[in-house]
């Protein structure tokens, strides 16, 4: 399925967003010369809320407002157009005598989550933002991409989680993804069924459901997890699709485990029918000898 809304979702909630030698080193704002970000965010969808972070993975890198002070506080302010991170890393890189090229970057950032009505923290609502684009290719001597993000636009859902197993072994026993040292893995998400909230500004989008985003998958506990959303608890989930997005993976390749097949996308939908969260999803990793096309110069 392919869709033209971009849904922000991290997964494993920080859902999507990091600290990683799997991709690279977390990096906050880079002094170093490169591209430029710039941030518009419209107004939170709940009062008193946190600022908000973004994250940004490229080849064999993460950028991420973590680090990043904004008037002196770190992520990004609610309601504020053109917050701009300068420095995103940009051209023709070497890691151990191998040169590569960064210039496509995908990005996530996590949902915000509301308490329902009477029941404290116990039970939350998580709100799904919109980034558009959540995936860019720089070009040019000194390159400027926008990114715009609204939380209003989706119908808040709950989180229903399926854990992912970094450590499986398969019958002629290779090494693991744990064992290959690979702790990021960027994912697209799409769910066919997510619905919109309906606008009273226009007539022209009423109904309309479908949207996707980027997540990622981090190795370290809580977060080796993905999420499937639901309207209601222990209601019929929607329906989801994910997608390993490693041509940023500069050594490794990944899979997902799909009984006897290696597959790159599998149905979570499917997967949380037959076995709820009781099992795992298998990842199996191999060993690159070709740079990938998200670590190459676009011709």
């Amino acid at each position: 399925m392919k869709s033209p809304l971009k849904l922000f979702v991290q997964l494993g909630i920080s859902l999507l967003f990091l600290g990683c030698q799997g991709v690279g080193q977390e990096k906050g704002l880079i002094e170093s010369r490169g591209g430029y970000v710039n941030f518009n965010l419209d107004e939170s969808p709940v009062s008193n809320p946190k600022r908000q972070e973004v994250s940004l993975y490229g080849c064999d890198t993460i950028v991420t407002t973590r680090y990043t002070r904004w008037n002196g506080e770190e992520n990004l302010e609610w309601n504020v157009k053109n917050q701009v991170l300068t420095g995103i890393p940009y051209g023709e890189q070497e890691k151990d005598g191998r040169s590569y090229y960064i210039s496509k970057y995908y990005m996530a950032s996590p949902p915000v989550m509301e308490p329902l009505e009477g029941s404290g923290n116990s039970e939350q609502k998580a709100i799904i933002g919109l980034v558009i684009p959540d995936q860019f290719t720089f070009f040019g001597e000194k390159p400027v991409q926008i990114v715009n993000l609204n939380y209003n636009i989706l119908e808040p859902v709950y989180l229903n989680y399926v854990d992912v197993d970094y450590e499986y072994v398969d019958r002629a026993k290779n090494p693991t993804c744990g064992d290959l040292g690979v702790d990021l893995i960027p994912l697209n998400i799409q769910c066919k069924d997510f619905r919109w909230l309906n606008q009273v500004s226009t007539n022209s989008i009423q109904d309309a459901q479908g949207a996707s985003g980027i997540a990622r998958l981090y190795n370290k506990k809580g977060q080796r997890q993905v999420f499937l959303p639901s309207y209601e608890p222990g209601e019929e989930c929607l329906d989801c699709e994910i997608t390993i997005l490693d041509d940023i993976l500069i050594d490794h390749e990944v899979f997902f485990v799909d009984g006897e097949r290696l597959v790159k996308s599998i149905s979570l939908t499917d997967f949380y029918e037959n076995y709820g969260n009781k099992r795992s999803i298998g990842l199996s990793c191999r060993l690159r000898e070709e740079l990938p096309a998200g670590c190459k110069k676009e011709d």
